[in-house]
């Protein structure tokens, strides 16, 4: 029997099979380590506020021990799912019987595949947005995720407002909502995606769902719920991305999608497709991001400049991903002299999108082109520095202090890239200051790696002191 086998709809490992056998063979079909599945799995238990597990305990997992916590046995089995491409379950890895409540392992496509209604995609946003912090860790990827962002894309306007319900939704209420969205956007800048403020904007967004679903309100008033609950949908899936949490940001920005498009919110269905675009460029699928960037081009294409710019400069990120310099530079310029163009009227959501922004997204897309492209590494990184040193240098005191230990750490990747060591520890020496105020599990993912990484090559008692203030900052001490 494989991993992929099952008896009357139920996965259970071999009666002969030795204890640890069947993780020892998903490990091995994952091309992944002890250390590194346990990496991963503690990645999602800090994107849900959970604690982390010691990076040996695998192995005692493949010596037959088998995890008391149901949340690390279905963490693990959603991982391996992922990585190999099979469905993996828990009683698969360890005999466990699972609890029939649990019904499977969910996707990210579930019930957002083809034509919807509009109260049918509310009831899937209020079920999802309700499910707890283990069901959205566990979530699986979908293989018909660019099936369903086109399903979601097309999906149908509707502008009528209710006439029943017990509460009246009138415009000081609507106002205050459309407030309280934009101050959850300063705190995502602040701090990113930590499991409270997910849990905080989960909680925006159930009772925006609430309030379309039971109260009355007029047509205009209706149209900007559907457009609030968009970006609280958007926000949501931003913040479990920047948790690590790849698959439930992926679900709600398919909801996002689709309530932008049901109120003719164009401008937001672009700026969520780019977001995709962005997600798949960072996770190591530069084919995948520019389809989801071209698609939000498109769909900006009779939208405001400041639009239009944003979609481009996600199009440049997905071609830095796929080592295209041409198109990088393409893309970047017709960004550029688009944005010269704001105006007063430009969708909230774009705030940040400004000359500043765009400057230190290009220095990102020029340190992975400078690793795709090592004969013309030196110029691109040079610029690449010149370009990222600002938003890493002041970004905390212009309320960006998570995108300053992002952009650093693209920095500091520069620097290694460019095989200069002081620099390399001394920009990592500057982040170990934001890492305190910074709940981004992502950011701080993405230091550790490259922590890892500066540890095999700089080998002197400067560097071990400096990669260690690194590790203490990472670790709370």
């Amino acid at each position: 029997m494989t991993l992929g086998d099952s008896q009357s709809g139920a996965e259970v490992i071999p009666p002969d099979s030795r204890p640890g056998a069947a993780l020892a063979r998903a490990l091995k079909d994952a091309d992944w380590s002890p250390r590194e599945l346990v990496r991963t799995v503690n990645g999602r238990l800090t994107g849900i506020g959970e604690q982390r597990l010691d990076l040996t305990v695998a192995h005692a997992w493949i010596r037959g021990s088998v995890p008391r916590s149901e949340l690390v046995r279905r963490l693990t089995a959603a991982v391996l799912s992922d990585r190999t491409g099979r469905t993996i379950s828990p009683a698969m890895l360890w005999g466990t019987p699972e609890p029939a409540a649990r019904g499977g392992q969910r996707t990210v496509t579930d019930d957002l595949v083809g034509r919807r209604s509009l109260a049918a995609v509310l009831a899937t946003a209020t079920a999802w947005n309700a499910s707890d912090p283990a069901s959205q860790a566990t979530l699986r990827s979908a293989d018909d995720l660019l099936g369903a962002v086109w399903d979601a894309n097309r999906q149908q306007p509707h502008s009528s407002g209710r006439e029943t319900g017990a509460d009246h939704v009138l415009p000081p209420l609507m106002a205050v909502l459309e407030s309280h969205l934009a101050e959850l956007r300063r705190l995502d800048d602040a701090t990113g995606g930590g499991a409270i403020s997910q849990r905080y904007v989960r909680t925006a967004l159930d009772g925006v769902l609430s309030l379309l679903q039971s109260s009355r309100y007029t047509p205009d008033i209706g149209t900007r719920l559907l457009r609030n609950a968009s970006g609280l949908a958007q926000l949501a899936g931003w913040m479990a991305f920047d948790a690590d949490l790849s698959s439930s940001g992926q679900r709600y920005q398919l909801l996002a999608i689709r309530l932008a498009r049901a109120s003719s919110d164009h401008d937001t269905a672009a700026n969520v497709l780019g977001m995709l675009a962005y997600q798949h460029a960072a996770a190591g699928s530069p084919a995948a991001a520019i389809r989801f960037a071209e698609a939000a081009v498109d769909t900006s294409a009779k939208s405001l400049p400041t639009v239009r710019a944003r979609a481009l400069g996600r199009l440049a990120t997905a071609h830095a991903a796929a080592g295209d310099i041409d198109a990088f530079r393409a893309a970047t310029d017709r960004c550029l002299t688009l944005l010269e163009h704001r105006r007063d009227d430009d969708p909230p959501a774009l705030y940040y999108f400004t000359a500043d922004q765009v400057a230190a997204e290009t220095g990102h897309g020029l340190v992975e082109l400078a690793a795709a492209n090592p004969g013309r590494s030196r110029r691109l990184l040079t610029e690449a520095h010149s370009l990222l040193v600002p938003l890493t240098a002041h970004g905390p005191t212009t309320g960006y202090t998570r995108s300053a230990l992002l952009h650093g750490v693209h920095l500091a990747r520069a620097h290694l890239l460019a095989h200069d060591p002081e620099a390399t520890l001394a920009t990592l020496g500057d982040l170990t200051a934001y890492v305190p105020a910074v709940q981004s599990v992502r950011c701080r993912n993405l230091l550790a790696v490259l922590r890892r990484h500066a540890g095999t090559r700089i080998k002197s008692p400067t560097g071990a002191d400096a990669l260690n203030r690194v590790d203490r900052a990472l670790s709370g001490l």
